[in-house]
């Protein structure tokens, strides 16, 4: 199984991420990570994984956004039609739901089939979540 996990750059977003590779990696699976600075202005192909996520953080709990750089990466991403996904943001006090609905409203305008989604936290939470994207492909 191989797995593109887009990811924004905050220290506490890439902790996250990290925890979820290891997991995923432990189960057999093979993860590439993107951040926007990795990706800079180039275009980027989800045409050789099975399963493409999305993790990020929100600003604004009643009308939450997500940064603009992930917004223009998931922009960015070719040929993710069809692709199995999973949305995940970070956890906040208030609009963590409403952020979710944001992000999967992004990613099913690019195509993306989200089949996963929900908040990610520590490595309890990026272990279960291994666990069930493991299901999905």
């Amino acid at each position: 199984m191989r797995v593109l996990v887009l990811h924004a750059d905050d220290a506490k977003t890439q902790k996250s991420v990290e925890a979820l590779q290891r997991a995923l990696e432990q189960s057999g699976g093979k993860v590439d990570l993107l951040s926007p600075k990795v990706a800079a202005s180039s275009p980027v192909s989800a045409a050789p994984y099975g399963l493409v996520c999305v993790v990020t953080g929100y600003t604004g709990w009643w009308k939450p956004q997500l940064p603009v750089e992930m917004d223009n990466l998931l922009k960015k991403a070719m040929r993710l039609e069809g692709k199995k996904g999973g949305a995940f943001v970070r956890p906040g006090l208030l609009g963590s739901g409403k952020a979710l609905r944001v992000l999967m409203g992004h990613m099913e305008r690019q195509g993306v089939i989200v089949e996963d989604f929900g908040t990610i936290g520590g490595e309890q939470e990026a272990v279960s979540i291994a666990k069930r994207l493991q299901r999905l492909v």
